[in-house]
């Protein structure tokens, strides 16, 4: 197919136009097909989406345009106005859908067929378009029309049930984690229909769940319920160590670190430096009554010996600052990893070393703001994030009097009507 929109040189999909009309749970389908290099335009209702008033605010000041979530998720999109339930709106849309390739949509299953929008109808505009479906639970099953969100994919997925600590109510991941995965999927979803469609000239749908998304990620879980019949509790920040469980998560004196005391060799070079280091600082160490690391079985290991063991590492992390459990923990081969926080993030000196990070201007702020740059690394193409997220109907001159050709008058007309 010849290639109509050029918004990214050297992109993987340069050439190629999506159509988002996603709320927050697709917004990140939009933003990968974005990166590469797809013109995605968000379509937004009159005045703006919704999203734009979710939080964090830049200054903590409360404003559709300085909404920080609609920034990290709307990057290299361009935004239009447009009431889509409108007969004119809708007119609109099919002129766009007849250019595009994609669209890419979150309504509740049966809303947009509803209004003359569905797949069918497009198809009738565009036979080559794709349209993707980001919902709770998909486009069939008896829960399709339920409403969702990411807490309540997370929870009938079954991935709520494993996070937290054993003696207290489950509790969510702190990122929108389910909504992100959903979206990889959509966007992967996506881009093998393109390719179907470069082999049959053949549009389609592509039907994602966030709950089907999720309940793959019960890798461990599901087989041990299938087979066993036995659940995985929740752990906390313990790990299951064959019948024992030992800790994986411990505090510092400046925030927190991972490091899991393993038996058997795996885990005996890293026990023994631990130990040696332990002494070296004059701490108490009931771990050198172990003679042979090597030979040791933790379901042997009498409770109140792990526990004497968990005591004094805790007590010795806490000695330590974050850096230097990460550093002289290296050198000396206890290969204990920081819990790094935001600012860690940034400084972190691999992400440095592989350019990771791009600054976008907003200069209706008069801010720079760091972005994570690109998806993958490649030879002959390149995803980097380009472009900040857009103000609203920022585009629609560049759209509407550019590209459709309407008028001015025609333009004033829809402002007025506000189905733009």
């Amino acid at each position: 197919m010849e290639r109509k929109f050029q918004n990214s040189i050297n992109s993987l999909l340069s050439g190629y136009r999506a159509l988002d009309l996603t709320n927050e749970i697709g917004f990140a389908c939009g933003k990968i097909l974005a990166a590469l290099g797809v013109d995605t335009i968000k379509i937004e209702p009159p005045g703006g989406d919704a999203a734009r008033n979710m939080p964090p605010f830049l200054g903590g000041v409360p404003d559709p345009e300085r909404s920080l979530y609609w920034w990290a998720f709307n990057t290299d999109k361009r935004s239009i106005t447009l009431d889509i339930e409108n007969a004119r709106g809708q007119d609109i849309l099919h002129r766009l859908v007849s250019k595009a390739d994609f669209v890419i949509e979150s309504f509740t299953p049966g809303y947009l067929d509803s209004i003359g929008l569905g797949y069918e109808a497009l198809s009738r505009v565009n036979p080559r378009i794709i349209v993707t479906s980001i919902t709770p639970f998909g486009q069939k099953g008896p829960y399709s029309r339920y409403r969702g969100s990411e807490l309540i994919a997370s929870a009938m997925s079954g991935v709520l049930a494993t996070n937290g600590d054993p003696d207290r109510p489950p509790v969510r991941e702190g990122p929108d984690s389910i909504s992100f995965e959903t979206c990889a999927a959509a966007a992967l979803g996506t881009v093998m229909a393109h390719h179907h469609r470069q082999l049959t000239g053949e549009g389609q749908q592509v039907d994602i769940s966030m709950q089907h998304t999720a309940a793959n990620r019960g890798s461990v879980h599901i087989p041990v319920w299938e087979f066993d019949r036995r659940l995985l509790n929740r752990n906390g920040p313990m790990r299951r160590t064959g019948a024992k469980f030992t800790r994986w998560i411990w505090p510092c004196r400046d925030g927190y670190v991972f490091w899991t005391m393993m038996a058997s060799a795996v885990g005996a070079p890293a026990n023994r430096a631990l130990s040696k280091w332990m002494d070296d600082k004059g701490m108490p160490n009931p771990l050198r009554k172990i003679d042979n690391w090597e030979e040791l079985d933790m379901a042997k290991v009498p409770d109140e010996v792990v526990n004497a063991m968990h005591e004094a590492i805790g007590e010795f992390f806490l000695t330590l600052t974050k850096k230097e459990i990460a550093e002289e923990g290296m050198r000396r081969g206890i290969n204990a990893s920081v819990v790094n926080d935001p600012s860690d993030v940034f400084e972190n000196v691999q992400l440095k070393a592989r350019e990771y990070w791009e600054e976008l201007v907003h200069p209706e702020f008069g801010v720079t703001m760091k972005y994570p740059g690109y998806f993958f690394l490649s030879d002959e193409t390149e995803n980097r994030v380009h472009r900040r997220a857009p103000r609203v109907g920022e585009h629609n001159d560049e759209v509407y009097r550019v590209e459709l050709g309407l008028s001015s008058a025609e333009i004033a007309d829809l402002k007025a009507s506000r189905v733009i």
